[in-house]
Parts: structure tokens; sequence; C-alpha cells
């Protein structure tokens, strides 16, 4: 009978664990989708590398074990869903930046595109600095986590990506903003 219990009990734990997983990837997927439906920028290939490779780092601590498991399962969360957000908008208009520094203009689609994308980043724009906040708490708890336990790869993961995120908060999403408020200014003085 107790054998029954803690199958039961082990089967609706993992049941519970799958349906989560599975409603964050879904809810990842459907923002990926939308971001590449009819779009025509793309988050820049070395951003995708990066967040695939924090992806991994992250699926190893995951099956780490022990109080770094816990601690990482706290971090995908978090960030999970903010990723998707990321690549859905925040990303791609930064495709833009080395045709613009060479001093070619975009095409009409992709300034468009572009403009679109950062207005939505402005609006969540604290939202996504709190999310940062969030993720970081999440990831400081894993280093420490990992260092109690002996696991320096986990515990150098959670702090390159809090570096990740203060990247994002310093360099990434400001550049995405003033590219965006300078095609918004290119495209008013080509229609006057």
């Amino acid at each position: 009978m107790k054998r029954n219990s803690v199958a039961t009990a082990s089967l609706i734990l993992f049941a519970s664990s799958a349906g989560a997983a599975l409603a964050q990837q879904q809810q990842h997927d459907e923002a990926a989708q939308s971001s590449s439906i009819k779009s025509v920028l793309t988050t820049p290939s070395s951003m995708k590398v990066e967040h695939a490779h924090l992806h991994r780092e992250l699926t190893e601590a995951l099956a780490s074990g022990g109080k770094t498991a816990e601690a990482a399962k706290n971090v995908e969360a978090v960030l999970m869903p903010h990723f998707a957000e990321e690549e859905a908008y925040a990303m791609p208009p930064l495709s833009l930046l080395e045709t613009v520094a060479r001093g070619r203009q975009p095409t009409e689609a992709q300034a468009s595109e572009a403009i679109r994308m950062t207005d939505k980043l402005r609006a969540n724009y604290d939202r996504m600095i709190a999310e940062h906040g969030e993720v970081t708490a999440a990831l400081r708890q894993l280093a420490a986590a990992a260092r109690e336990e002996k696991k320096p790869r986990q515990a150098e993961f959670a702090e390159a990506l809090i570096l990740h995120a203060q990247n994002e908060e310093q360099i990434l999403y400001p550049a995405a903003l003033v590219l965006g408020d300078y095609l918004k200014l290119k495209a008013a003085s080509s229609h006057p």
C-alpha cells in the first residue's frame, strides 16, 4: 500500500513538472512563432548562438542534481519566458545595426518592422529590466548552491549569465531603442 502511495505521489509530481515544462515550452514556441511569422528581421546569429549556449548550460545545471538542480529550476522558470520575449522583439532589430553603421539604409519593410519591435521593447522596458532582477536573484541562489555543492561549472555559468543580463541592460536594449528612434527620424525626414 505504501509503495502505491509513493508511486502515485511520484507520478503526480512528474506529471505536474512535465505539464509546467510543456506549458513553458508552448509559451516559448508561440513567442518565437509570432516573431518569425512574416517577420523580415531575425535575431543576430551571434545572439542566437549565445542564447543556445546558455540554454545548454542551464540544462546541465538542471541535470546536476541536488540543491544546484533545484536552484536551476527557479532560474529556468523566470529565464525561458524572458528569452522568448527577447528573441521575439528585443533582439531582431539589432540585426540592422551593421547595415546602419555602414551608412546604408534598411529596406522600408525592415525599418517598419524594427520600429514596431522597438516600440514594443520601449513599452515593456521596465518589466524586462525587472525580470532581469528576478533572473539575477535566481542566478545568485544557483551560484551559491553550486559553490556549496562544489560544482564550479554551474557557479561559473550563473555568474556569466548575470553578466549577460547586465550587457543587455547596459548595451543591447539601449542600442535597440536608439536604433528604433533613429529609424523613426529617418522615416520622418524622408516623408515631410
